[in-house]
């Protein structure tokens, strides 16, 4: 049983190890057959260092992922992305949100106004912060994410879990709201394995999120979120399980845009 994977970072964000072909390899070997490569697009020169490529390397970034569909045609369909940070920042060219050589762009959250609140090095701010508060604000975040209309999936939709803090507010509505509008516009919830060697120890997103998706009809994608050729399909297994206990049927992978959905039936 062949599944995609359409979310596996390169070397150079700066925070990935491995080659392109490393990244291949192994989904070959994995029965990952749509591979997509989904790297950070670039950030301003004052939070990008050792976390996103330089504006300068998208090109080169895009040549390279093409350059392999090319030597992996046949074996592998290649996809080509960016993940993109929302709000937008300027150093990434907005002619990318609608360049055809791009299959997909994944939508991301990974600062709540000038905080990083996933990286290790400002977790303290959560002491510092009322934790409705901060799962308010980052829900509002993907929300614009989703009402912008750029992307074709949300990355890791929980995210602002990664450490373990949970809201003590019931925050149902407003993550129905945002499944509602993924729904209306065809937009996909990645169904994200990273989080299981994060301090949360779970799936992005968790289960009652992943029911409201089914649910509200959101179409779910898989995501590795590699960032070395070791974890690329890490967790599939549980996560493929997952969605066939909630009632989902297929996954999805975008080419050039457009969806195409992939049976789970014979995954086991």
């Amino acid at each position: 049983m062949k599944l995609p994977n359409l979310h596996n970072h390169t070397s150079r964000c700066g925070h990935a190890i491995g080659t392109i072909d490393e990244y291949i390899e192994e989904a070959v070997s994995r029965d990952i057959y749509w591979f997509g490569f989904a790297d950070h697009a670039p950030l301003p020169a004052e939070l990008r260092d050792g976390i996103t490529m330089e504006p300068s390397e998208t090109e080169e970034y895009l040549h390279d992922i093409l350059a392999a569909r090319k030597r992996w045609n046949g074996r592998c369909e290649i996809l080509s992305a960016f993940e993109v940070d929302f709000p937008l920042f300027e150093t990434f060219d907005k002619a990318y949100l609608h360049d055809p050589r791009i299959d997909y762009l994944i939508g991301s959250c990974h600062f709540i106004e000038d905080w990083p609140f996933d990286h290790d090095d400002f977790i303290e701010e959560f002491d510092r912060r009322d934790i409705n508060e901060i799962y308010r604000h980052y829900f509002s975040i993907i929300e614009k994410l989703v009402d912008s209309g750029y992307f074709q999936v949300v990355g890791h939709f929980d995210l602002v879990k990664k450490f373990g803090h949970r809201a003590t507010e019931d925050f149902t509505p407003q993550i129905r709201s945002i499944a509602d509008k993924m729904a209306a516009r065809g937009m996909a919830a990645e169904i994200n394995t990273s989080g299981l060697i994060k301090p949360v120890k779970e799936i992005y997103p968790g289960k009652e999120i992943i029911q409201i998706f089914y649910q509200e009809g959101v179409h779910v994608t898989l995501g590795s979120d590699s960032h070395a050729p070791g974890h690329v399909g890490y967790g599939f297994d549980e996560a493929a399980g997952l969605l066939k206990d909630i009632g989902y049927t297929s996954v999805c992978y975008f080419k050039e845009r457009k969806r195409y959905d992939v049976s789970l039936e014979d995954h086991q």
